[in-house]
């Protein structure tokens, strides 16, 4: 079964909205002030704490030190995904086990991390991260993801979902625009529900 993994939730009602619905994954933005799905610690550590414990909960940080990292792991989290440049030792050195995010314009660094130990699978984004934008999902099909599960993300929504499933195969789908209004205030339930049901239709 394709899973899910819902990403920015900030606030109390997005956490309400997922709750129902139950996503595999459920992913927090956290020390990134230009995202408007940034989330403080403090909020994370409240919004965790309300968080359905069948959901598993991702921090998604971009080219973090040891201190932050160290910071999540003593939050609750249970995975941490990086995207953008980080040394290989800080990898090696996380407490948690790292999702390691790639945008389809940095793919020539994906070997070096594709053989770490503690680097358990791999979100392929747009080349904006957060954007909403898609890309030619074509370009990994042919993608050895060495038995490490296999994130696709970039644009995703109810409309395109199946097709993307269809062509990529991924281990799990990965979305946040495609679930939010037009003001991406939060999530939009309607949006949710109809973006899950479709995947687990497909499974």
């Amino acid at each position: 079964m394709t899973k899910v993994k819902i990403c920015g939730i900030k606030n109390q009602s997005d956490v309400e909205i997922i709750n129902r619905y139950l996503p595999d994954f459920a992913g927090f933005v956290m020390f990134y002030p230009k995202s408007c799905r940034n989330v403080s610690a403090k909020t994370a550590n409240a919004l965790l704490s309300e968080l359905d414990n069948r959901i598993t909960p991702v921090a998604v940080v971009v080219a973090p030190d040891e201190n932050r990292l160290d910071e999540i792991a003593d939050l609750g989290f249970s995975y941490v995904q990086i995207h953008g440049e980080v040394s290989t030792d800080k990898i090696k050195k996380s407490k948690l086990p790292v999702f390691k995010a790639f945008n389809v314009s940095d793919l020539s660094s994906f070997e070096k991390y594709a053989s770490l130990d503690n680097v358990k699978g791999f979100v392929f984004d747009a080349g904006v991260p957060g954007s909403g934008e898609t890309f030619d999902w074509k370009i990994l099909k042919n993608l050895e993801t060495r038995n490490k599960l296999f994130f696709l993300a970039g644009g995703l929504s109810a409309e395109n979902i199946t097709t993307a499933i269809s062509v990529v195969h991924p281990d799990a789908v990965d979305v946040s625009s495609g679930v939010e209004p037009d003001d991406k205030s939060g999530k939009d339930e309607k949006k949710v529900k109809e973006f899950i049901d479709r995947v687990r239709t497909m499974s």
